[in-house]
């Protein structure tokens, strides 16, 4: 699945003569310009949510209420344990953590149930992250498409959920989401999730007739804020525990599918260091990105939105809003702005949002150094 190098990468369509909005709108150009079919990845999240709560309630996820989770993972799929934290942080009567590295904390013990998130399987971070963890005594749970980490949930006698594979990580958010939150329900840890995630897959679908290629520039939120960001740093800001995550997923969203850096960072935190590094107001190939969950906001959070704008001079940020509903619907609003947002982005600046050579480069000299030394 790595797709094919676009003729000029990292080189702005607007550079070689060509529109972006034209480009954004010519289905014949998005399909050159995508050779991956990453829009149709994103396109068919709603599904791939039904698909992922199917296999989870066919996985043997069972309690007891453990004593904290943790949730392991890297990349793509370490986003998951970001989503169940979010989700527990007002709901959880147990601390929920998540991991992204080859260690655990010291406190992982029996009491510890340890959701093991990869979508290949064979992340070595994960792989040893776990193996510390079984040494320890936590109860696994895995997630996985398949791999070594289902081989050894597998002989473990540990839960599995086997999702689909064939995909790049990234573009399997919701494959990786769903069973990790339904890990978490089946101990205890979180109230029913079914009627949610069922929520979260019909907004995926709406935002998918709302964002899609098929929408025009001129209707389409997701396009007009690619074409924003054009040549610009993107300062992203997420309010509540929702936005928050949101805000991580756009910046590494925009980082995999367009290839560009992004500034990201939770409200109100943010106003209390971020606001120092653009004192002075945004300056010039900046843009300012909010996305707000107004139901998981503090009472306060709207004035200190509000104060930090106009310390900063910013009169017109970039504001996308998770809307209403439950937790995950909202999450699923935000998150498909990123992904179109990330991906039109990419195309825009005339690069395949599909191929990460340079992230397969550093995972290639750490499997050769690896085996050097076996």
């Amino acid at each position: 699945m790595s797709g094919e190098t676009i003729d000029l990468p990292g080189v702005t369509g607007a550079a070689r003569g060509a529109d972006p909005a034209s480009v954004l709108d010519d289905p014949a150009e998005l399909a050159r310009r995508d050779p991956g079919d990453m829009l149709g990845e994103v396109a068919g999240a709603g599904g791939q949510a039904r698909v992922a709560l199917r296999a989870a309630q066919a996985a043997p996820l069972v309690g007891p209420l453990p004593e904290v989770v943790v949730v392991a993972g890297m990349g793509g799929s370490g986003i998951a344990g970001d989503v169940l934290a979010g989700l527990a942080f007002a709901r959880s009567a147990v601390p929920v953590l998540a991991v992204k590295g080859d260690r655990l904390p010291a406190f992982v013990g029996p009491g510890t149930l340890l959701v093991a998130t990869s979508y290949s399987g064979n992340t070595a971070e994960t792989l040893s992250a776990v193996e510390q963890g079984l040494a320890a005594g936590a109860r696994l749970v895995a997630v996985t498409s398949g791999g070594a980490l289902a081989e050894l949930a597998s002989t473990r006698g540990a839960p599995l959920v086997t999702i689909e594979g064939g995909r790049m990580p990234r573009a399997a958010l919701w494959s990786l989401v769903v069973p990790v939150c339904l890990a978490a329900e089946a101990a205890g840890v979180l109230p029913p999730l079914t009627d949610q995630v069922c929520a979260a897959a019909d907004t995926l679908d709406e935002e998918a007739d709302a964002l899609g290629p098929g929408v025009e520039t001129a209707a389409n939120p997701a396009k007009q804020a690619a074409l924003r960001l054009l040549d610009r740093l993107p300062v992203v800001w997420g309010s509540g525990q929702l936005g928050a995550v949101a805000a991580t997923r756009f910046r590494t969203q925009c980082n995999e599918n367009a290839k560009v850096p992004v500034v990201s960072g939770p409200l109100p935190e943010a106003n209390h260091n971020d606001v120092m590094g653009l004192e002075g107001g945004l300056g010039p190939g900046r843009e300012l990105v909010l996305l707000r969950d107004q139901p998981g906001e503090h009472d306060r959070d709207p004035r200190r939105i509000d104060a930090v704008l106009e310390a900063l001079g910013v009169t017109d940020p970039l504001v996308h809003l998770a809307g209403t509903g439950p937790d995950l619907a909202r999450l699923a609003r935000l998150t498909a702005f990123a992904d179109y947002t990330s991906t039109y982005l990419g195309i825009a600046r005339g690069v395949d949002p599909t191929p990460i050579r340079t992230l397969d480069q550093v995972k290639a000299a750490l499997s050769a150094e690896a085996g050097a030394s076996r």
